[in-house]
């Protein structure tokens, strides 16, 4: 299957089979997140694998009692760090990109006028917005793995309506770690038609905004 073909194909699933998911096609759905992209290259993502019934239970609590949490044979807690947003781990990051050449800075540049910038600050603007921009690359790889799932057959429901400090309570997680979306995975036991998208031409634009 190609991407266009997937992405087409993709639509959420809240109904499941039974039947378990073998564990190389799961772990293809997370390899598919890992090779998304991050910002810097910071990869703040997590992913935690959860089959024990009792734990997806618990985790279908912590979203309100959404079935499609606690029915699905696999959630994929998917958690962020806040850690790789220090002024460290900045540094590192973005001396990767210096050494393949995807930007000149030397070293005095860098330390001393680019992460001193507005640009790359959010290790100096709090742990809330740190949280904010962790986020932002975790639904890049939730968005690969979705497009994953279905080119290994399986079935995929973005779940953001969920108490994060329940959830992060229930997989015991460490203070640096926070919970964003869970995932729940399957072999879909429905086949629901896409829901409706707005039109290209009521959401794009060439050249200027009209």
């Amino acid at each position: 299957m190609n991407v266009s073909d997937a992405i087409l194909k993709r639509t959420s699933i809240r109904k499941w089979k039974s039947t378990p998911v073998e564990k190389e096609k799961i772990e293809k759905v997370l390899e598919a997140g890992r090779r998304a992209p991050s910002w810097g290259n910071t990869q703040p993502w997590q992913f935690i694998v959860v089959q024990d019934k009792a734990k997806r239970e618990e985790l279908g609590n912590a979203a309100g009692g959404q079935a499609v949490v606690g029915d699905a044979p696999v959630v994929i807690v998917c958690c962020g760090s806040i850690e790789v947003f220090s002024h460290k781990m900045q540094r590192q990051s973005l001396k990767q990109l210096i050494e393949v050449g995807a930007i000149d800075w030397t070293d005095d540049i860098l330390d001393n006028v680019v992460l001193e910038s507005d640009l790359f600050a959010p290790y100096r603007l709090g742990e809330q917005v740190m949280t904010i921009k962790a986020g932002e690359q975790i639904m890049i790889a939730i968005a690969y793995m979705t497009l994953e799932a279905v080119n290994q057959g399986l079935g995929t429901c973005w779940v953001g309506a969920m108490s994060a400090k329940d959830c992060h309570q229930v997989m015991n997680l460490p203070d640096d770690i926070f919970v964003h979306d869970l995932l729940p995975l399957g072999y879909p036991d429905e086949d629901p038609k896409p829901r409706p998208r707005k039109s290209l031409e009521k959401i794009s634009f060439w050249e200027k905004y009209e």
